[in-house]
């Protein structure tokens, strides 16, 4: 009876080792079930060989021997069991005699195997899974994201990534490959990522698989140094090897903005796969694309049927900080936020954007501002009005304040401006300390917004993390930008940038429409259409400078200010219960009495409607649309530094082709960061009746004005074929 009793006890002590045994390895977190299997390197292995003892004890009692004999030699079988030697032989009697006990001893083998197993794992399985996943990374026939640095950003990086064999390369010490293995992040651990670069990618090899690279170690000499070695290697293949690549490979690699020159530089070496990453301005696009001014908005500042800013309106925009993500807001906004006004003789004209700076040092004098915002400016002037066209306006009004935010009349300069028009539009952005920062003195003017009873004023918050417990989550007319997980280290938002693939889009039909509409003898088919696509997309890449890029992208960019201005929004196709517009309610709302001519064209690229411009351009909102277009293209172009090109440099300056033979310039020269079209749109006009004169050419020829035309002629078109529909706002912003 007492034999059958402690059976029954050890038994479900077994059951219950297995029950807790399958509990951490099935229901745990990764993180917690690799602790308990390291456990048994430290004895957490060790009940089942103490319950393996009274086992063992039973069936020498029951052979004859007393207790104490049998204790201390089923205390020295134990030794074996550690060892995988298993003996009956001397329990055998109670084994055939006990069905009961002879199940209860091969569960306790059966444990013991289980337990051995966990052992050899817990010793050898972070070697093992590295090594694996190590291997399937480099051979596995999948499209690869490697990514160059051990970090948070990059670990973020890594975990947005759900297609493609991914790991994290760096030379790592034994904590760190602990966290990754911990993470489940795959990594490859190397003293040198130049040659994990060139072993990994071997670009002397031909391309079929997609490759991303993002470089970003937090050391710029580290990063332009495994930037050079991938330059290098792709500088050493043939000509044939490079387009295949062209298509195959893109590197990403991230920078401080103050060598933003340098690694500009390595773009324009890389061959069309080299793509700089400024994390500021990627949130700062982000945060102009959800919040365009316009969508603050409605008819009590624009006049929804001339898409113009109506009279006793300013738009205010405070910027509290002026540091690196304020700097690139200003800029951006300034190259994006553009808007007409009506003058007293009923002409439209820039309604100039007034941007009050406030930082406790002195903002305005920088000298990457005047190497670029600020150069128009400084050399006007000296600029004489005979020498140019049309002289264009500056973009905006900038007021500095040097004052901390602890200062007693920093309220009182902020609440002059703001209470000064109920009319106005107000525009607070705070961005001059940590998430914290921010948000206490965000809090802090929301509460001023009751106290100064104003509708009219927006705040703006930058947290580069999640703050969703701040009391602002959900407040009217506070919003956070610069989440830096969402809006810049995600793959996604990395490669894929809706805005940038909106502008190569433009860019590839616009070279087919220009081809089209030029040459007579054109033979339109596939075969054709494939050879552009190829073409287009290099010209893209190698032929176009970033800033060229960047002026197509801005222009994508500014596509819903300009809906706005209409009464218009765009959202993706899937998203709303709002039906989308059809093209011809598309183009009754934004061109009624001024259609563009598009009969003369069966054909349609890629199910655009091919536009005939003529040089009749009749007032109407669709001209003043295309005159906001100009301006902001200006802004744009000052913003990068660019300056007007002289009348005689328009007319006589000549450059080389690719080719070696020269062509005018036009003025145009990026080089020197100088534009024949930095001008009025009045002062287009006169570009082009110089260039028709100088040429011997028909005006029409010569004209660009279409140019600030094409973007919302084709807007239906553009925004359906990458998954968003127009509809009509829902309802206006108070």
């Amino acid at each position: 009876m007492i034999i059958r009793t402690v059976n029954i006890i050890c038994l479900a002590v077994l059951f219950l080792e297995l029950a807790i045994l399958a509990a951490n390895l099935i229901f745990k977190k990764r993180a917690e079930r690799i602790a308990f299997l390291r456990g048994f390197r430290s004895g957490g292995c060790a009940m089942i060989y103490i319950i393996a003892v009274p086992l063992y004890c039973l069936g020498y009692v029951y052979a004859g021997g007393g207790l104490l004999e049998s204790f201390f030699k089923a205390t020295s079988k134990i030794l074996n069991l550690v060892v995988l030697q298993y003996d009956t032989s001397e329990i055998s009697l109670l084994m055939e005699a006990d069905a009961l006990y002879n199940f209860s001893i091969y569960l306790c083998f059966f444990i013991v195997l289980i337990n051995a197993i966990i052992l050899a794992l817990s010793l050898v399985s972070q070697y093992a899974w590295s090594v694996i996943e190590g291997l399937k990374v480099a051979f596995l026939r999948a499209p690869k994201l490697y990514i160059f640095g051990n970090n948070d950003e990059n670990v973020s990086i890594y975990n947005s990534d759900k297609h493609r064999s991914k790991a994290i390369i760096a030379d790592l010490s034994k904590e760190e490959k602990e966290k990754l293995y911990l993470n489940r992040v795959t990594y490859i651990s190397t003293s040198s990522m130049e040659k994990s670069a060139k072993r990994l990618l071997k670009l002397n090899k031909t391309y079929t698989r997609e490759h991303f690279v993002v470089i970003n170690t937090g050391d710029d000499e580290q990063n332009l140094s495994i930037v050079r070695t991938i330059i290098d290697d792709i500088d050493a293949l043939a000509e044939a090897e490079r387009e295949n690549l062209l298509f195959h490979l893109r590197v990403f690699v991230f920078g401080d903005t103050k060598y933003e020159t340098i690694y500009n530089d390595a773009v324009s070496k890389g061959h069309g796969c080299i793509h700089y990453v400024n994390k500021y301005k990627r949130a700062t696009v982000d945060f102009i694309d959800k919040y365009p001014f316009t969508a603050f908005m409605d008819e009590r500042h624009i006049d929804y049927d001339t898409s113009l800013i109506k009279e006793n309106v300013d738009i205010n925009v405070l910027l509290v900080g002026f540091g690196h993500t304020n700097r690139h807001a200003f800029l951006l906004s300034v190259a994006n936020n553009q808007f007409l006004c009506r003058t007293s003789d009923g002409t439209p004209e820039l309604k100039q954007v007034n941007y009050h700076i406030f930082d406790r040092v002195d903002a305005k004098n920088d000298k990457n501002l005047n190497h670029s915002y600020y150069r128009y400016k400084i050399k006007l002037p000296s600029m004489k009005e005979e020498d140019y066209l049309p002289l264009p306006a500056l973009p905006a009004n900038e007021s500095y304040y040097q004052i901390d935010v602890n200062d007693e009349e920093f309220y009182s300069h902020i609440k002059n401006i703001v209470t000064k028009n109920e009319n106005d539009v107000n525009f607070l952005i705070i961005a001059y300390g940590n998430d914290l920062d921010n948000i206490d003195l965000a809090q802090k003017f929301v509460e001023k917004r009751r106290e100064w009873e104003l509708e009219n004023l927006v705040i703006f918050v930058k947290a580069i993390h999640s703050h969703k417990e701040s009391m602002l989550s959900g407040v009217e007319n506070c919003y956070f930008f610069g989440n830096e997980e969402e809006t810049v280290y995600n793959i996604d938002k990395i490669a894929n940038n809706t805005f940038y693939n909106m502008a190569q889009m433009r860019n590839e039909v616009y070279d087919l429409e220009y081809n089209i509409t030029h040459d007579k003898n054109l033979v339109f088919d596939e075969a054709y259409i494939e050879n552009n696509h190829i073409a287009s997309y290099k010209n893209w890449f190698v032929s176009k400078t970033q800033f060229e890029r960047d002026n197509s992208m801005y222009c994508c960019l500014s596509l819903r200010s300009k809906l706005h201005l209409m009464g218009l929004d765009f959202i993706p196709k899937e998203e709303g219960s709002a039906v989308g517009l059809s093209e011809e309610e598309y183009l009754e709302i934004y061109a009624r009495g001024d259609m563009p001519k598009t009969e003369n064209h069966k054909t349609r690229i890629n199910g655009k409607k091919i536009v005939d411009y003529t040089l009749d351009f009749p007032d109407s909102k669709r001209k003043n649309l295309a005159i906001q277009e100009h301006y902001r293209w200006n802004s744009f172009l000052i913003s990068r530094g660019m300056v007007p090109a002289t009348v005689e440099q328009i007319k006589s300056e000549k450059i080389l082709r690719a080719d070696g033979r020269e062509k005018f310039s036009n003025g145009k020269n990026y080089a020197v960061r100088r534009h024949g079209n930095l001008t009025s749109f009045e002062g287009l006009e006169e570009f082009r009746r110089i260039v028709a004169q100088r040429d011997g050419c028909d005006e029409l020829e010569a004209d660009v004005i279409k140019y600030d035309y094409q973007l919302l002629d084709d807007a239906h078109w553009l925004l359906d074929k990458n998954g968003y529909k127009i509809v009509k706002r829902e309802k206006s912003k108070k």
